[in-house]
């Protein structure tokens, strides 16, 4: 699986193993978001989809404090490190192997998936394989970059002539990751989930002004200062669409229909 391993070579060396400034902003949104927002504290199962080698646990583990967490993702090695680093939870981690995903079938009350939208290839068996591992009326919650118009990182890519057509017809940022295949406006997303069946999506944004910023100052300049002004787009700003990244969450309906 050519996809896989791209992400072996990449977990066989630092990849998402320490959080940056940026995911340190990215993680105090997803707190408010998640429980104060859709108050999804108190669920009882949730699976990490794309978890990589655990960088989110800490984070799921303060959040969802009654659940029993899982775990899946693409890249053996990835899963390995994370048996290294989190044996309690190396039971519960599911490798997803193409075309066959052990994922149990409308098991858990919430998926989570970080920034993994944008790197999947195949948008529709993604969302398919959430939507079937969550339980009737279940959250999807993800972050994913936001091409929603009039951001800074928008405006700076149509003036510089760097926004791409991609082979789907969405965009792409030419700076962004190699592996980054799309990056979608909110209004693409709501399609493509109502689609795979998930109702009432709901978004909150990040990265307007001060995480551009801070991404551009020199190195020497106080990393504190720069972490704490990341989160200010997101405490200021979070109603406000035109921004570089966004938080969203979906259900499934109370009733599903046969497969």
């Amino acid at each position: 699986m050519a996809e896989a391993d791209v992400y072996d070579r990449r977990y066989s060396g630092d990849y998402r193993q320490h959080l940056s400034g940026y995911e340190i902003a990215r993680w105090k949104a997803l707190k408010h978001f998640i429980t104060r927002v859709l108050k999804l504290g108190g669920s009882q199962s949730v699976l990490d989809y794309g978890a990589g080698r655990g960088l989110h646990l800490p984070l799921w583990q303060e959040v969802f404090p009654n659940a029993e967490l899982s775990f899946c993702d693409i890249s053996g090695v990835a899963r390995n490190h994370f048996a290294n680093d989190f044996p309690k939870y190396a039971d519960r981690y599911y490798l997803i192997d193409d075309p066959v995903t052990p994922i149990p079938q409308q098991t858990f009350d919430v998926v989570v998936s970080v920034e993994v939208m944008e790197h999947v290839a195949d948008l529709d068996k993604y969302l398919t394989s959430i939507h079937r591992a969550l339980k009737p009326g279940g959250y999807f919650v993800w972050t994913t970059p936001c091409a929603n118009r009039m951001s800074i990182e928008h405006i700076v890519g149509v003036l510089t002539g760097k926004i791409h057509t991609t082979a789907e017809g969405y965009r792409r940022w030419s700076w962004e990751d190699p592996t980054h295949v799309r990056r979608l406006r909110t209004d693409e997303i709501v399609e493509r989930l109502s689609q795979t069946g998930f109702v009432e999506p709901r978004f909150r944004f990040r990265a307007h002004l001060f995480s551009m910023i801070c991404t551009n100052f020199p190195g020497s300049f106080g990393r504190g200062v720069r972490d704490e002004m990341m989160t200010w787009d997101y405490q200021l700003f979070r109603c406000l669409p035109n921004a570089a990244s966004m938080l969203g969450a979906a259900r499934t309906t109370e009733v599903r229909p046969p497969e």
